[in-house]
């Protein structure tokens, strides 16, 4: 009889995670390097030169990027020989450790969205692995990046603002999430901090959770 291996614990997950992430970025900003120079016969070299600045740009920059990014995860665990395996389309992005997560990067400013996305209704898992960083170029010099686990939200306030599903098109716009203070404790930190009062006013709450950024 086969018995079947224990699930990680997110806080396992988040350690090999926090591991892996520096050299995803690092891969991320080399493909981002090289491809650019393909795709633009040499004209664009970099995320703004090709998207531009402002406006809806950052909506049009997170779209190129996760799709690049996603894979050097997975190649960059493989280095490093950690148990992170990339499974798109089936509900779920990845399995770390055995366990499964979907991946949310997102290059948005607001401190108190931890990811944005489409098709979100779509995933099948509690654990959301969110990545958010501050771009420059090519380059991302800070960011935050968390597990929200959604299966322990006591708040309806918590999760996804579900307009994408209740509409009944879930490829029509976008979602995102944000957690009600009363559930930091769905939250755990790879890199960067959260905090639940207005930033340098310790003394005055939020409704949700905010994000502060690190340098990597």
């Amino acid at each position: 009889m086969t018995v079947a291996s224990p699930l990680p614990t997110t806080q396992q997950q988040a350690d090999v995670l926090k591991k892996i992430l520096p050299g995803a970025i690092k891969r991320t900003t080399d493909k981002l390097d090289n491809a650019l120079l393909i795709l633009t016969e040499g004209e664009d070299s970099n995320l703004d030169d090709f998207f531009g600045i402002g406006g809806n740009t950052t909506v049009d920059k997170t779209k190129f990027l996760a799709p690049i990014f996603n894979p050097s995860l997975a190649s960059q665990a493989k280095d490093m020989g950690f148990n992170y395996i990339k499974e798109e389309a089936v509900g779920y992005d990845a399995k770390c450790l055995n366990g499964e997560i979907e991946n949310k990067l997102s290059l948005g400013k607001d401190s108190a969205q931890f990811a944005t996305g489409n098709n979100h209704s779509k995933s099948k898992v509690d654990k959301i692995f969110c990545v958010k960083l501050e771009q420059v170029g090519n380059i991302f010099p800070s960011g935050f990046a968390c597990i929200v686990d959604l299966s322990k939200a006591q708040h309806p306030d918590t999760g996804f603002n579900d307009t994408v599903t209740k509409t009944g098109k879930n490829n029509n716009g976008f979602a995102s999430l944000k957690v009600h203070v009363s559930d930091v404790g769905c939250i755990t930190e790879i890199h960067g901090k959260v905090r639940t009062h207005v930033k340098g006013r310790p003394n005055s709450p939020t409704d949700y959770v905010q994000i502060d950024y690190a340098d990597f």
